[in-house]
């Protein structure tokens, strides 16, 4: 009895990889667009696939361009007011609002009080070892400023190196450390404190405020947009609508407590810088359209 050798099913015409480079032709996206393009289907229904692929092109090539060049004219209302406030509210959930304030204390927070710790640094190359090293130097700069003989700077010149040794600048470097360490770490709880009390009223006040800011991306997007432009165009709507809602409810706050805080210190801590980074708010923004957009 002959045996029949079954062939394999042909190949098929059309790719998951050629349905999405289509698409993508014909919306126009490019991957800063935003557009998500994914194709379903189930394993060996190549044929079925590729004939639904085909109807829908042909669909969709009633509004594309004449010319190959011309691009996809499609155009479509921009979202409205109760569309954006609805995706704006997911912010208002307290779990989202956690994720949000744990991004802020861990990025914001420490930038404020890293630099308290690079004060207390004692290691060779510490800020308390380079202000004792630098004091060493301007002592012994200035024997040589006495013009006196030089026998008499050679003396001057070998007690104050024998009396600041790096060993002993050490010491007092370990010392200064030690007696600041507990003003240091009170004044970073408080920073903390205020950075987290200071976002956490604001992103209470969020709700209250949403449908506000709805209402102004609306005033400011036009009326139609082509649709392939719709996600990048809502990114960067909302996400300078949350960047400017909080840097006005918390940097003025932020700021008027910082220096009075800063300024107790100031006799050993010589932090002044009070200002904050707007850019830093961008991040925030960017972190909570990314909460936006995996819930809505």
């Amino acid at each position: 009895m002959n045996s029949v050798k079954r062939s394999l099913p042909p190949a098929p015409l059309v790719t998951d990889e050629d349905i999405r480079e289509e698409l993508q032709r014909l919306f126009d996206a490019g991957p800063d667009s935003g557009l998500v393009i994914r194709v379903y289907g189930e394993p060996g229904e190549g044929a079925a696939t590729a004939d639904a692929f085909r109807e829908m092109l042909a669909s969709l090539r009633m509004y594309e361009g004449k010319q190959d060049h011309q691009p996809l004219e499609i155009l479509v209302d921009t979202p409205g007011k109760a569309q954006i406030a609805r995706a704006l509210s997911v912010l208002g959930h307290e779990q989202h609002q956690k994720r949000i304030l744990d991004h802020i204390l861990t990025t914001f927070g420490r930038r404020l009080i890293d630099p308290l710790a690079e004060i207390l640094d004692t290691t060779p190359t510490g800020s308390v070892m380079a202000r004792l090293s630098m004091l060493r130097d301007i002592f012994l700069a200035h024997i040589a400023d006495l013009r006196m003989t030089p026998e008499s700077q050679q003396i001057l010149t070998s007690d104050v190196r024998r009396l600041m040794t790096d060993e002993y600048l050490a010491r007092v470097a370990e010392n200064e450390e030690r007696v600041q360490r507990p003003r240091v770490a009170k004044l970073a709880q408080q920073i903390l404190r205020l950075v987290g009390s200071t976002f956490h009223r604001a992103l209470k006040r969020w709700p209250a405020h949403a449908e506000q800011i709805a209402s102004s991306i609306v005033r400011r997007s036009p009326k139609k947009v082509r649709l392939s432009e719709v996600p990048k165009l809502l990114r960067g709507q909302i996400i300078d609508g949350i960047e400017e809602f909080l840097w006005i409810e918390t940097s003025a706050d932020i700021e008027g407590a910082l220096r009075p805080m800063l300024a107790e210190h100031q006799d050993v801590m010589p932090v002044t810088q009070a200002r904050l980074d707007r850019a830093t708010y961008r991040e925030f923004a960017d972190a909570c359209w990314a909460i936006i957009a995996e819930h809505c």
